[in-house]
């Protein structure tokens, strides 16, 4: 597999003709995904993204709701490559979540509606809620086809979860899809210091059912009496169907995210799978997040 810092000498070359700046230091950001830079010129950093699409960027951008690009073309292989401003911030607590629940709400009704950015998404070829379920939850089970023979003493409960999930979606009724984030966990998003708030990482951008990326983000960060509220303000109505939907798909969700994501440098510990489905076996158990939403 390549390495995190395969291509940063044509990162280098690349930042060299188009801002005028020749002495460039690289750091990695925190996590494992795909390959990225922060860029340190002068008096200035630099986040720098390679092989994304960057036109869920510019579409993001453009409305606010990811930081301002500054530039996006190719490197010398053809790879593409976005430079956005790097953007000093903290890491969310589930306070902070709680506090500026209003704003969060907002974005995401924002994202959701936003012509312009479901214009650079692939048009689904339905347009119901169990249709965006049934193609989300086969994209799963091919991604733990590739790892369930390294953790055999759990695949049978992967698997028989995996059943019940099928039985759950095959009930999901309504229709409408939205720009959906894909992947909204804290690591996602930026409370920048300057105060706005900023979602990351659109590699898994789709046009979805609203309940996938509700299902994940009131199930970690608000508690249920919480639910109702943002989920008027981004709006959705919180009823019995609503709620059903957002817990298959925060199960689907909190699965998927134990599997390495495909060309990241995500890597997968056949050791520790079985704890990291703690929060898998709470959704599917219909139990709240067992960090609570305090901290």
């Amino acid at each position: 597999m390549p390495h995190r810092r395969e291509h940063q000498e044509e990162v280098r070359r690349y930042l060299q003709k188009h801002l005028s700046m020749y002495d460039w230091r690289f750091s990695l950001p925190p996590g494992s995904g795909t390959e990225s830079y922060i860029a340190h010129g002068f008096k200035r950093s630099y986040l720098v993204k390679i092989g994304v699409m960057v036109e869920r960027y510019l579409a993001m951008a453009e409305i606010g709701l990811t930081p301002p690009v500054i530039l996006h073309g190719h490197l010398e292989n053809g790879l593409s490559t976005m430079v956005q401003l790097f953007v000093a911030c903290q890491k969310p607590s589930r306070l902070d979540y709680r506090d500026r629940l209003i704003e969060v709400a907002e974005l995401i009704h924002t994202m959701h509606n936003d012509p312009q950015i479901k214009g650079v998404l692939q048009a689904a070829s339905w347009d119901s809620h169990k249709g965006a379920g049934l193609r989300a939850l086969d994209t799963l089970r091919q991604k733990w086809e590739g790892y369930k023979a390294q953790v055999a003493a759990i695949a049978e409960f992967v698997d028989s979860s995996l059943e019940h999930l099928a039985k759950q979606v095959n009930q999901f009724s309504g229709e409408g899809l939205v720009a959906s984030h894909g992947d909204i966990c804290n690591a996602n998003w930026l409370f920048a210091s300057d105060g706005k708030i900023y979602l990351l990482d659109s590699e898994s951008m789709s046009m979805d059912d609203p309940a996938a990326d509700m299902g994940a983000l009131l199930w970690w960060y608000y508690p249920p009496e919480l639910r109702q509220r943002f989920l008027e303000i981004a709006g959705y109505l919180y009823n019995e169907d609503f709620k059903f939907r957002m817990q298959i798909r925060a199960a689907m969700h909190c699965l998927s995210i134990t599997l390495p994501r495909e060309g990241s440098f995500d890597q997968f510990n056949p050791e520790s799978f079985g704890a990291s489905l703690r929060d898998f076996r709470a959704v599917l158990d219909g139990k709240e997040n067992p960090e609570g939403y305090i901290k």
